[in-house]
């Protein structure tokens, strides 16, 4: 990987950033204390290690989709920020009074299980993610598509996971497809 091609990541990746806070509609949260305050909305989120930029980035993901009902209506699904918290897989944000007090406050990823029911019995375990980063290393930005006029939550993941992988062939750590 040469420098010019993770400078072209982070140039870009800031470009966007500074549209979505231009037009108000980016939360950024650097290094919680305690449970994540989403805030509303729905679109993309992209979770760091310690800094902004190529190697800080630990994952990538949407909430809120376009889908047609069977009446052929489309409508955005009822997906939104603050229902992140409660996935177990492909990570988990570990906010639960029953998780160990060593694992509470942190991200977890790299899931033991594949199976989605045998891992949601196992998500409390202190073996049951492979990595691990706590909150007070991690900075979280989400962007807000609520009316946007040029990104779906589907548009602005892949943008951003494109580049990532033009970069070296690789996804963040915590992503598994594009």
């Amino acid at each position: 990987m040469t420098h010019t091609l993770k400078k072209s990541f982070n140039d870009f990746f800031l470009e966007i950033k500074k549209e979505f806070k231009d037009a108000g509609k980016l939360n950024e949260i650097v290094r919680p204390r305690s449970k994540i305050n989403w805030g509303s909305g729905f679109g993309v989120y992209t979770i760091f290690h310690q800094t902004i930029d190529y190697d800080g980035l630990v994952y990538v993901g949407l909430t809120g989709k376009y889908t047609r009902d069977k009446n052929g209506v489309v409508s955005l699904t009822e997906g939104n920020f603050k229902k992140r918290s409660v996935r177990f897989t492909p990570y988990r944000f570990c906010e639960s009074i029953k998780d160990p007090l060593d694992f509470r406050f942190s991200f977890r990823f790299s899931p033991k299980f594949t199976d989605g029911k045998r891992q949601g019995k196992a998500k409390y375990d202190r073996d049951a993610y492979d990595h691990t980063i706590f909150y007070k290393d991690l900075v979280l930005l989400t962007f807000d598509l609520n009316k946007h006029p040029k990104y779906s939550p589907a548009l602005l993941e892949s943008l951003i996971l494109t580049k990532y992988h033009s970069v070296a062939s690789e996804l963040p750590p915590a992503n598994n497809q594009l």
